[in-house]
């Protein structure tokens, strides 16, 4: 049974060995991540408290 995805994934890998040297992924800057910002967590809080509604006796 061949998988259908193994012929691309056979493409990207052959890709990936030809141009390493060319693109020089040794030289990229390192990753940095940042800390989640706070003030974003409290304005989705905020907006998720506005969208609820309160419940009233029928």
């Amino acid at each position: 049974m061949v998988d259908e995805w193994s012929g691309f994934a056979a493409l990207l890998a052959n890709l990936i060995e030809k141009y390493a040297v060319v693109l020089d992924l040794d030289a990229l800057p390192d990753l940095v991540i940042e800390e989640s910002m706070p003030e974003k967590v409290e304005a989705d809080d905020m907006i998720h408290e506005n969208n609820i509604e309160s419940a009233k006796a029928a």
